[in-house]
């Protein structure tokens, strides 16, 4: 049974004492952390809005040395990519859209793997929402995804017919519970592959140990999404709770590539 941290948002206004406060404790322990970046921020980008001009400059992950160097010396550091801008657009998310994002995927990827001087193997939609269109742009820049709790896009193909009905089977299961388990394993969609995630909240601990339960009973996969820009202290100690849990019953902590690797 694997276990794994996902924080999403990392990007250049991001503050490296965050990342010390909230995790090196964790790093102490010898678990991953695996943080969602994202490559080219801009003022509009709906992550640490900071009003600033013009509009659309772009500030790279790179532009934060100090951040950078930190993480390219941490050897308990993923970086996946997280969309390209993570703009919100005409009330559209960035990877909600229909075209365009190709290009985008390309170059994110190719940012991030030029700042950190490793090859980027997944993706995290920015609010987790993602157009069958956006899959696509994962599979040109080959990619795999780490989504919420389970798969909402119907993809017209053998795999995707089959995958989105185990998808409906495992619903199907909980149908009388408000809140239903994430989808325990990966799934292949041919392109690229799937997993699927909880968020951390502050107020859900009682159903993140639920599906900590069910993950490592069914032996697949818990990974659990903290947003290092609105950590708390609940949502901390809930996090070290879980941690603590899994050590008990001996989980591996993973990082996101490996979730993929086989």
């Amino acid at each position: 049974m694997n276990f794994l941290i996902r924080d999403d948002d990392l990007n250049y206004f991001s503050s490296l004492d965050d990342i010390r406060r909230w995790y090196e404790d964790i790093f102490a322990l010898n678990i991953p952390v695996n943080f969602a970046t994202v490559p080219l921020v801009k003022p509009l980008s709906d992550v640490y809005p900071k009003n600033l001009a013009p509009e659309d400059k772009e500030y790279s992950i790179g532009l934060n040395k100090k951040l950078v160097s930190y993480i390219k010396n941490n050897p308990l550091i993923e970086i996946m990519q997280h969309g390209c801008h993570h703009e919100t657009r005409g009330g559209i998310f960035e990877y909600s859209r229909k075209k365009g994002l190709i290009s985008q995927t390309l170059r994110g990827k190719e940012e991030l793997e030029k700042v950190f001087v490793r090859e980027i193997k997944v993706f995290v939609a920015p609010h987790d929402r993602i157009s069958n269109h956006g899959l696509k742009a994962l599979e040109k820049a080959g990619l795999d995804i780490i989504k919420a709790k389970g798969c909402k896009n119907f993809i017209f193909s053998p795999r995707g017919i089959k995958n989105y009905s185990k998808m409906l089977s495992h619903r199907f299961k909980f149908i009388s519970q408000k809140r239903f388990p994430a989808y325990p394993y990966v799934l292949d969609f041919g392109g690229h592959k799937q997993a699927y995630s909880y968020r951390l909240r502050g107020d859900n601990l009682d159903e993140l140990k639920r599906g900590l339960k069910y993950s490592i009973n069914k032996k697949g996969n818990f990974i659990i999404t903290a947003h290092l820009h609105n950590f708390s202290q609940k949502r901390k100690e809930d996090l070290l709770e879980l941690i603590k849990i899994a050590q008990e019953k001996k989980v591996n902590f993973i990082f996101a590539s490996e979730l993929f690797s086989k």
